[in-house]
């Protein structure tokens, strides 16, 4: 869904960017509850998940970031936190996840960030004005960039 909704932002759909968005995140979200309930869940999903979740959020912000509502080093960071995650983690060496709680508001607030002006733009609307998002952006690259380092720092 991440290239779909890319190109419609890229092409101003926003209707559309905004359906397919919000589809994805509900599936997202939706997803890991299912696996857990079917007895389902596994090491391998857990990492799928959480690397598809990142390729979502980097395409989109980058997508967004090429409109001009944030910097592309966003997207750039967010790619190099989750390298970080997943090799810091031990993934490598068949060792689990290693979550953090920094990590995991990181997660949920890129997806924010990028539903933001899709569905501002979507619906029309025009109620968080640009310069907002854009300084909530820095304020993720400095959290994303804070969480790289606690996660260096605690391993």
């Amino acid at each position: 869904m991440a290239p779909i909704t890319a190109f419609c932002i890229a092409s101003e759909f926003w209707s559309l960017a905004g359906l397919v968005f919000f589809t994805a995140v509900l599936t997202d979200l939706i997803d890991g509850p299912l696996a857990r309930h079917r007895g389902e869940a596994s090491r391998q999903g857990g990492l799928i998940d959480h690397g598809a979740d990142a390729f979502f959020v980097i395409v989109i912000l980058a997508s967004l970031a090429a409109q001009g509502f944030f910097t592309p080093l966003l997207p750039l960071m967010i790619g190099l936190a989750f390298l970080q995650y997943i090799f810091g983690s031990g993934v490598q060496k068949q060792q689990p996840l290693k979550a953090s709680r920094l990590g995991r508001y990181n997660g949920i607030s890129y997806f924010v960030l990028a539903g933001i002006p899709v569905t501002q733009h979507a619906l029309g609307l025009d109620w968080i004005p640009v310069w907002i998002v854009s300084y909530g952006g820095w304020l993720l690259i400095a959290s994303t960039i804070f969480s790289i380092f606690d996660r260096i720092r605690s391993s």
